[in-house]
């Protein structure tokens, strides 16, 4: 990266320079007269020199023939800059020390930057000393050198008096386009600094509101306050109507200077002290943005020049707003993306329908801002419609022929599946009811669009403004991706409500089958009738008793109910036998917890349902059936079952013996665990008895 030194007393010309080499990848070094720039140099070179004449201490001519002399700084490009020294004399003056390039002010950035680039490719492609004769007699220079300054600082002096203050107050306010102030803030803070420091009396700035087509007093300055009352008031035109001359200058683009208000029919004489106007147009790419409006207590106030400086102005400040309105269109973009983020957060976490609505309706109201906003629901199999949500409205229906009437224009979007628009006064259009609504609203604008889902019209998303409003594409884009998630959430909460039916209904048919294969096992096995459903119910208390809720007990209910499921697989003769079973009878009777794995294991509504039936043969201590599962290898839900399951079938008769008295039944419980049972469900569910046999 070069390294340029820049050595100018102008604090303005330091910064362009400065801000111009750096966004082109050069290093810069400044220095406010030749002397510092010289003790700068010596102690850390640069690849070039660009230096002003004119300066205290050490003049630019000074500093070139030092340079020139100096071993170290000799063959280092220098370039002379300046606004002062224009005449031939001068340029020859200053080659005659040595200088590689003479450049007058102003001069446009891409020539500074040729310039520049030239003086390197020459001096690259020569690395000896610098070729030039400099000047060296010190009589000859000290002569030439003393009548140039001269006559330089006669001329300089006349300029800069005339020039200065206008020159310091357009500088100020060009510093003001760097700041990140709001538009209006710093609108208003530069025809402060015009008044102020150009010598101007009087200035406003009118704002140009493109979606409204009006022209909005933004900022003034110089006013009494009764006349900036006065303005505010009054001074609001929307294009294309009789605008006066702030309006013919935003239409026109063209400035208007009335050196004498007074015989000048255009001019509406709100402060008559007044007597001369200039009206500049703020134009960015041939769009208006806004006018900027100077006046005067005295005639014939603005020359050309005002003109011209005032004109370069307001192109940087045409610049300026553009740049705010670009970040204020981005962080527009962000929020718009952040409510479409809040809206699909609303959606999938399955919210109320109408809170849903609701979130859809408050950024429908923030982005577009309009006025009144609406969600109205279609039903496709009733042809009806429903008031989803609202924002904004003066009323509310009383009745639903009211209501009806509200819907005149979402019926004709749903007909017509298009977007609606309507705007101005059209009562005289409208039936008498549908009119009194508008005017009761007072609307001047409607928008209507269908709200579409899979090819199905959901319903109609409808804004409203009161007030004349011109959208542009962007707003009409968005107001289509809103009507799109307001669709998805109407959609989404149908989908959802369907899927909760058919969940619903499901469910009720699963368990109305397994309902029926236990009564089937019931009937089947005369010794167990109504024992299937005790032991559900009884299981159930347990498992609540334990802690176990929800879902849990849900699959322990199923569970118990085709706990012997796997008894369809042992034959009749076997399972319908009066006496004690044989040994290898016994073998294929411990089987059915493994039958009833296998055929409820490719159902995957029941596997959480399977411990039971599979397991509930198995004992704490491992002496169980069908895999010898001991302690906590064997599943809660079957330890849990195990104990009912014994405690019914020990107090229920049996072909080959009867009931046992309850007092035998928990003796035997209490003596089985550890053993057979989990020692610690046992004792809940001795508790458990105690408790319910307490409250009978």
């Amino acid at each position: 990266m070069k390294k340029i030194l820049i050595v100018d007393d102008n604090l303005q010309n330091l910064y362009m320079l400065e801000m111009l080499l750096q966004s082109n990848g050069y290093e810069v070094m400044k220095a406010s007269n030749g002397k510092i720039g010289l003790d700068l140099a010596n102690s850390d070179h640069p690849d070039m020199v660009i230096s002003d004449i004119l300066m205290p201490t050490m003049d630019g001519f000074s500093l070139c023939r030092e340079w020139r002399k100096s071993e170290t700084l000799h063959n280092i490009p220098f370039i002379f800059y300046t606004a002062t020294y224009t005449d031939p004399k001068d340029e020859a003056f200053a080659l005659s020390l040595g200088a590689d390039e003479f450049l007058v002010k102003p001069l446009e950035p891409e020539d500074l930057l040729s310039s520049m680039k030239k003086v390197f490719d020459k001096k690259a492609i020569s690395e000896e000393s610098h070729p030039t004769e400099v000047l060296t007699n010190g009589n000859d220079y000290y002569k030439t050198y003393s009548e140039t300054l001269v006559r330089k600082l006669e001329e300089k002096s006349l300029k800069l008096e005339r020039a200065n203050k206008r020159m310091e107050a357009l500088y100020k306010a060009s510093c003001e386009f760097l700041t990140l102030m709001p538009t209006v803030d710093m609108i208003q803070k530069i025809l402060i600094t015009i008044v102020e420091t150009a010598g101007y009396e009087q200035v406003n700035y009118f704002d140009y509101l493109p979606n409204e087509r009006k022209l909005v007093l933004s900022a003034s300055f110089g006013f009494s306050k009764e006349t900036e009352t006065t303005y505010h008031d009054r001074l609001v035109f929307s294009l294309g109507e009789e605008t006066g001359l702030v309006g013919k200058v935003a239409l026109t683009g063209k400035i208007v200077n009335i050196p004498e208000t007074t015989a000048d029919p255009r001019w509406i004489p709100l402060d008559t002290s007044i007597h001369s106007a200039l009206f500049i147009p703020v134009i960015y790419e041939k769009n208006i943005r806004g006018v900027l409006s100077l006046f005067s207590q005295q005639p014939n106030a603005f020359d050309s020049s005002d003109e011209q400086d005032l004109t370069a102005l307001v192109n940087s400040l045409a610049i300026a707003i553009e740049n705010q309105n670009n970040q204020n269109r981005v962080q527009k973009q962000l929020d718009r993306l952040s409510a479409l983020h809040n809206i699909d957060v609303a959606i999938n976490s399955n919210m109320d329908l109408r809170a849903t609505l609701n979130t859809v309706l408050a950024q429908v109201m923030e982005q577009l801002s309009v006025d009144s906003s609406d969600i109205i629901i279609y039903n496709r199999y009733t042809m009806t419609y429903e008031y989803g949500a609202g924002i904004g409205y003066n009323s509310r229906p009383k009745e639903n022929h009211e209501m009806r009437q509200r819907m005149f224009f979402a019926e004709k979007a749903i007909m017509e599946r298009r977007l609606i628009h309507v705007e101005g006064d059209i009562e005289k259009t409208l039936s008498p009811e549908v009119a009194e609504i508008w005017r009761v609203e007072g609307l001047k604008a409607y928008w209507g669009i269908p709200l579409i889902a899979r090819g199905e019209v959901k319903g109609v998303l409808e804004v409203m403004k009161r007030t004349p409003f011109e959208p542009d594409e962007e707003w009409y884009a968005y107001l289509e991706t809103l009507a799109g998630q307001a669709a998805i959430a109407i959609d989404s909460s149908e989908m959802f409500e369907g899927l909760q039916r058919n969940n619903i209904d499901l469910r009720i048919a699963y368990d109305a089958t397994i309902e029926g294969w236990s009564r089937a096992l019931d009937l089947r096995d005369n010794e167990t009738e109504y024992h299937t459903l005790r032991v559900v119910e009884t299981s159930l208390e347990l498992a609540a008793a334990m802690g176990i809720k929800n879902d849990d007990l849900i699959h322990i209910k199923r569970g118990a109910l085709l706990h012997d499921i796997g008894k369809m697989g042992v034959p009749d003769e076997i399972l319908h036998k009066p006496g004690p079973l044989t040994d290898e009878e016994w073998l294929i009777m411990r089987k059915h917890p493994q039958f009833a794995y296998e055929m409820l294991s490719p159902i995957g509504y029941l596997h959480r349902a399977l411990d039971i039936p599979s397991c509930h043969h198995e004992k704490w201590d491992g002496t169980g059936y069908p895999r010898g599962l001991k302690g906590e290898q064997i599943p809660l839900a079957a330890r849990l079952f195990a104990i009912v399951d014994v405690w019914d079938a020990l107090r229920s008769d049996r072909p080959y013996r009867k009931a046992w008295p309850e007092e035998k039944v928990l003796e035997y419980l209490k003596e089985q665990s550890g053993k057979h049972f989990d020692p610690m469900i046992v004792e809940v569910f001795l508790n458990l008895l105690k408790k319910k046999n307490s409250e009978i």
